[in-house]
């Protein structure tokens, strides 16, 4: 699915950036999200977050083990 129709971002592109990053404002400017009419940000964002957590969770699952 596109998350940026102005840049041809995929959430696949942005799941990727995601795992290489270590903000928010890094993964948007790594891929150029936001750059132009800015409609992407607010789905970007969540999309981000909600890995985030995600990941967050499965670390500490790891480490009580």
């Amino acid at each position: 699915m596109y998350i940026c129709i102005c840049k041809a971002i995929t959430d696949k592109q942005l799941e990727e950036a995601q795992k290489s990053s270590k903000t928010i404002r890094e993964v948007c400017n790594n891929l150029g999200l936001g750059s132009e009419c800015g409609a992407c940000m607010q789905e970007a964002v969540q999309m981000i977050k909600k890995a985030n957590n995600a990941s967050q969770k499965n670390s500490s699952n790891k480490k009580s083990s």
